[in-house]
């Protein structure tokens, strides 16, 4: 097994480098429940998710004799969220995720939810607070406190069929050389070893940011984003040169720049590739694809340098709170409830998702995943947030550059010069 592990989730965009606005609710001055409370949520009616909370929901009417209307938006539903809390109207409780909360934040749509976490868990002795890993408790705080009530938690990792590979579950491969190994012996038996959707950018630039956090480390990206110096850093060289030698060493599909998605993973679960960079949602995503001979499994995408150990990023999604609801205390009794472990452990059996309590179990093939989440020390959010607070740079150097490197259309010395003067004459308009 690896030494360690560390979990990298990048930082939310919230904190010191933006001005936040939220109000300071304190949930346990706030008055009795209510008889009702307006939730609006995302998900699609009709997905696990969307079933479970209708579930939780009814069962909540139940027994505490408090109504929760639920309107589901789908798209758009942060925009709305926002705007009707600025104008002192909007939801008691909406969903979010780990990337809304700046933006949640500067629009004053987050309060103080310490008391919400100090909140009894119904028929259990442990508060919010105390079933969440340390590292997710991390990953969902700002400077101004816990910015939501997490539900589920995802990472970024190297999805494999364990029908091949069996021994990956016992002792995964200690490098990332020693993956490519595996990878070249996948192709020289007549197997394409990895899928990639290249049409999608960011799934694109999981190789390198991922190979990036285990040569420069967490926070990596964010230099590059904000100091052109840092593209002359050795550490940043050698993830590139990585890169370089996968994209020469043709272990990508035939013309991967110009797969569709889904084309991609909906062949790795067909059994024609080995192996797929990607986020903990793939194996939900192509479940009913996937042939019975193919046995999904992920774990960290191995470190170039062992000694530094592997890194997995990590994020999660989950329940914010109107910090203008007259309805404080139901909507921290309703979210105690719904935290119960009967409900949460749903996630996992009906979604296929990682639970966000330290004690639901993932399904099995995330399971070495959600190991390495609970043992996390260290965390930051996925692209080291910078799609949230350098987004230019995200979408008009980084993107564009790391397509040009993935796809094999410039070197790793081209792809470092040009993110050092593209950067530079970013700062200077």
């Amino acid at each position: 097994m690896r030494k360690r592990i560390r979990v990298v989730v990048a930082a939310t965009a919230a904190g010191a480098l933006l001005a936040l606005t939220a109000c300071g609710t304190k949930l346990q001055d706030t008055p009795a429940p209510t008889s009702s409370l307006l939730y609006w949520g995302k998900w699609a009616k009709g997905t696990p998710q969307a079933t479970l909370f209708e579930q939780v929901i009814a069962d909540y009417a139940k027994e505490r004799g408090v109504r929760v209307d639920v309107q589901w938006l789908g798209n758009g539903q942060e925009d709305q969220v926002k705007t009707a809390i600025a104008t002192g109207q909007g939801p008691d409780l909406f969903d979010t995720a780990i990337d809304h909360t700046a933006g949640f934040r500067a629009a004053g749509a987050l309060g103080d939810l310490s008391a919400v976490f100090r909140t009894k868990i119904p028929g259990e002795s442990a508060t919010i607070e105390e079933v969440l890993p340390k590292s997710v408790l991390k990953a969902i705080s700002d400077d101004k406190g816990y910015g939501f009530v997490p539900h589920s938690v995802f990472s970024i990792g190297l999805w494999y069929d364990a029908a091949r590979h069996p021994g990956f579950a016992t002792a995964p491969p200690k490098t990332f050389a020693d993956f490519m190994s595996t990878a070249r012996k996948e192709k020289a038996a007549g197997r394409q070893p990895i899928a990639l959707d290249g049409t999608i950018n960011s799934y694109n630039a999981f190789w390198l940011y991922q190979i990036l956090l285990t040569t420069a480390g967490p926070g990596s990206l964010r230099r590059l984003a904000e100091d052109p110096a840092a593209w002359d850093d050795p550490k940043v060289k050698k993830a590139v040169t990585e890169v370089e030698s996968l994209v020469e060493a043709g272990l990508f599909q035939p013309d991967h720049m110009a797969t569709k998605f889904p084309e991609a993973q909906n062949a790795w679960a067909a059994g024609e590739h080995t192996f797929n960079l990607n986020g903990t949602w793939l194996g939900s995503e192509t479940a009913s694809l996937r042939v019975k001979a193919v046995q999904p499994r992920v774990i960290s995408l191995p470190p170039v340098d062992p000694a530094k150990g592997s890194i997995v990023t990590v994020g999660a999604l989950g329940w914010g709170v109107n910090p203008s609801s007259k309805n404080q205390r139901a909507v921290a009794d309703f979210l105690a409830f719904a935290m119960q472990r009967k409900y949460i452990d749903r996630i996992a059996t009906d979604a296929a998702n990682i639970p966000a309590r330290a004690d639901s179990p993932a399904p099995d093939e995330l399971t070495a995943i959600q190991r390495a989440i609970r043992e996390a020390t260290e965390i930051s959010l996925d692209f080291d947030g910078v799609a949230t607070v350098r987004p230019k740079w995200y979408n008009d150097v980084f993107l564009p550059l790391d397509d040009k490197l993935i796809g094999g259309s410039i070197d790793a010395a081209t792809f470092l010069s040009e993110g050092k003067s593209r950067t530079a004459a970013l700062a200077s308009d």
